[in-house]
């Protein structure tokens, strides 16, 4: 999984970023080139998968792992710049928009009030119009070769056709109803508006204390703070935390976030000694989970044994006993996976 902190510049992102994955990048007040993309990663942590471990006592315990880029900022009408920013981050499967809350007279920027809600329809205005340039020149490029005589793809000429009506009535594509068959016409272009995507204010101290944006459906949160707290020692930042009248680190509230506008969710595997956990599509079957793991394991698959995960703690993580008591159930390769599932994939090849 991959998600990218995108926004105008001089809004926190980097901040933000440091908070997240626990580094120090040096900011800056003025734009950085739009090339430059600074990486990092964040555990997804579990519950449920140490609880596991410490049952099981396998030598290795593997989290989800995600992948976090904090790109260059955007800078309002200036397309040739925010393009090449959109090419970082065309492969991201989820865009976080960071978004300003912070009165600085010493961080310029680029507007002349501080309004999250008008920032994020700004972004979004932005990527509207990146995609729709986009798809015109795709549309162009088909027509002429149409007129050459030359075979193209219909059925993609007639989904751009209507998602190009929808962009110019100002809808970013993730709003758009579109079925499996059409997504499929167009996957290839990787729509930035398509993705997935959540708001986050970055505020100071005194704004979080006041809960300023209360009202607003974004997260709300102080990245100089959360930044600060993630330089203590791991030992103080829970009691820090309390302190300060934060439930939980940004981190968390980033990845749970990420999960539920993705739809994703977690299963788990215990093999070789290794408990580990994996993320999937809701809905997917038991055939792409296995091919999740390896594609070995999804040529030859026979079937999935499943056990729940509050079935696995009752019987304290012994699978012997959890079929004596006929809950360890078999699966075939239609089974929908479900969230906290333990899975064993039997395979031949």
């Amino acid at each position: 999984m991959k998600i990218a902190l995108t926004g105008f510049f001089n809004s926190g992102k980097t901040t933000i970023f440091n908070a997240l994955t626990n580094q120090k990048v040096e900011t800056s007040l003025y734009p950085t080139p739009a090339d430059k993309v600074h990486k990092g990663i964040l555990q997804v942590e579990d519950f449920r998968l140490r609880k596991i471990s410490e049952l099981v006592k396998p030598k290795k315990t593997t989290f989800v792992q995600i992948e976090c880029l904090d790109t260059a900022g955007l800078i309002r009408d200036n397309p040739s710049h925010n393009t090449k920013i959109i090419k970082e981050i065309m492969d991201a499967d989820a865009l976080i928009y960071i978004l300003r809350g912070f009165e600085d007279l010493s961080v310029p920027y680029q507007f002349n009030t501080i309004d999250p809600q008008r920032d994020f329809n700004e972004l979004e205005y932005e990527f509207i119009m990146i995609d729709l340039e986009l798809i015109i020149k795709r549309i162009e490029r088909m027509a002429e070769q149409r007129k050459k005589g030359q075979k193209i793809n219909e059925k993609e000429m007639e989904v751009l056709e209507f998602l190009k009506e929808q962009l110019e009535s100002g809808q970013p594509l993730r709003k758009t109803q579109l079925k499996e068959e059409q997504i499929t016409q167009i996957r290839h272009l990787n729509f930035i508006t398509l993705k997935p995507a959540f708001g986050v204010i970055n505020v100071d101290e005194k704004s979080f204390n006041e809960k300023k944006f209360k009202d607003i459906d974004f997260l709300t949160i102080c990245g100089i703070l959360e930044s600060e707290i993630m330089q203590l020692p791991e030992e103080e930042i829970s009691s820090f935390l309390n302190a300060m009248g934060i439930d939980e680190p940004i981190s968390k509230k980033i990845i749970k976030r990420a999960y539920e506008i993705l739809d994703y969710i977690s299963f788990f595997t215990i093999l070789n000694q290794e408990v580990r956990a994996w993320s999937i599509k809701k809905g997917t079957k038991a055939l792409q989970a296995a091919g999740k793991i390896h594609s070995d394991i999804q040529r030859g698959f026979i079937r999935a044994e499943v056990l729940c995960y509050d079935d696995f703690i009752s019987v304290s993580g012994d699978m012997n006993l959890a079929k004596q008591k006929g809950i360890l159930r078999v699966e075939g390769k239609d089974y929908e996976v479900k969230d906290g599932d333990i899975i064993t994939f039997r395979f031949k090849v």
